[in-house]
């Protein structure tokens, strides 16, 4: 009879092993998700910041060229 429990033993100290390194590992792979998620929700904020500068910056010369274009007009019309 020692010799059937002391084989179960050796299972049993594998199943709980993994029984206890399992949800280890899920928290771990849950953090590491969540630095990898901010580094890349930080890139993209940026990409949508440098985005929203050059449109600014397109719009600023597009309200800069448009009274020009206008005078322009008027003049070829007064021609």
């Amino acid at each position: 009879m020692t010799q059937t429990s002391s084989k179960k033993f050796p299972k049993v100290y594998i199943l709980a092993s993994l029984g206890l390194l399992f949800p280890i590992f899920l928290v771990g792979m849950a953090f590491v998700a969540a630095k990898s998620d901010a580094e890349t929700k930080r890139k993209y904020d940026q990409m949508r910041q440098q985005h929203a500068e050059k449109m600014e910056l397109k719009k600023q010369q597009e309200q800069q060229d448009k009274p020009v274009l206008e005078q322009s007009q008027k003049d070829t019309v007064e021609s």
